[in-house]
């Protein structure tokens, strides 16, 4: 019978513990994608979907939407890889990565488009009517009832739930960013809207 030599039992010893180190690796891991698989909405505090439930027919109208606004700044995305709130329907791009883990807060804002964003609510008549005047339309956006809270994340609760969700302003760039809805759907995109005098150029 061949002996064992001290060193083969350290070898073995040090076997055993990286199997027993991958394990508990493996075990925490699992927690942490666990966690993440549930990532609540900015607005309405619920967990959030995947855009890969949403059926077919209703992310090609989405993608339809966005096409044919042919405008850069609201390019088409990829549906499955975006979070939705069930409750409002407003759809967050680029939410989820691997294993189905999700990630959105208020920072979607300026992933969406950079800027510094306060709440349409929170400006003045004065304000409001210089914005309108540096765009075409507001057609579409949520002017008529907004949170007079200017910081976005301070929105009341009832508020958070209207359709078309709310509009945002950048008061240096004069640059819109807000929800509307997505034609014969419940679902709402983000959209960019430039002033007209950025556009001229």
């Amino acid at each position: 019978m061949e002996a064992f030599t001290s060193y083969d039992v350290v070898l073995f010893s040090l076997a055993i513990l990286f199997c027993f180190m991958l394990l508990v690796a493996v075990f925490f891991f699992g927690l942490w994608v666990q966690k993440h698989q549930v990532c609540l909405s900015p607005y309405t505090k619920k967990p959030l979907r995947l855009g890969s439930t949403i059926p077919y027919q209703t992310a090609e109208k989405v993608l339809r939407y966005l096409f044919f606004m042919r405008q850069y700044d609201n390019r088409m995305f990829d549906v499955r890889k975006a979070a939705f709130c069930r409750e409002t329907g407003r759809l967050f791009p680029n939410a989820v990565y691997y294993f189905d883990t999700m990630f959105v807060n208020w920072s979607f804002l300026e992933k969406r488009y950079k800027g510094s964003y306060v709440s349409w609510g929170s400006l003045s008549e004065e304000q409001k009517k210089m914005i309108q005047g540096c765009h075409y339309s507001l057609d579409g956006y949520q002017t008529e009832y907004s949170s007079r809270n200017s910081s976005p994340r301070m929105i009341e609760p009832e508020l958070a739930h209207l359709k078309p969700g709310p509009l945002y302003v950048d008061l240096e760039t004069k640059v819109l960013l807000g929800w509307k809805l997505v034609t014969d759907t419940s679902l709402e995109v983000l959209v960019v809207q430039k002033p007209i005098d950025h556009l001229l150029y």
